[in-house]
């Protein structure tokens, strides 16, 4: 009967050894598939921070060049509008290409307002004429 009481205690010490190495096991295996898991993250979001980074560049590099492309062509069109003012002032192709630049590229809104007022005088001075 001691043999038979020692086998069993035995037996449940084994049993409750076992759960316990069960559990820890467990915890072990989750925080190893929470870990790859965080890794596997980590590794992802450097790569899209690193996507976004290449097209900030890009879209920076394009808003550059395009901001050079317009003061090119609005140069270009004062170069050649101002001639053909003086020889046809009242042509209506002239003030409407003079009106959709000036809606497509308003002044330069770091100018101070008073030199913005007086730039546009500048630019209709048959307008400020005829209120007059």
């Amino acid at each position: 009967m001691i043999a038979g009481s020692i086998a069993i205690l035995y037996a449940l010490g084994r049993g409750t050894a076992w759960l316990i190495n069960w559990r820890d096991a467990r915890a072990q295996s989750r925080a190893a598939k929470l870990q790859a898991w965080h890794d596997e993250l980590q590794t992802r979001e450097a790569k899209q921070d690193e996507r976004d980074r290449k097209y900030q560049q890009h879209i920076e590099t394009q808003l550059r060049r395009q901001a050079v492309e317009i003061r090119v062509l609005r140069r270009a069109f004062d170069l050649v509008a101002e001639p053909l003012r003086r020889h046809e002032p009242d042509h209506p192709n002239l003030k409407m290409a003079q009106n959709m630049l000036d809606r497509a590229f308003p002044l330069d809104p770091g100018l101070p307002e008073d030199i913005a007022v007086l730039m546009s005088m500048i630019d209709e001075p048959a307008a400020s004429a005829e209120l007059l």
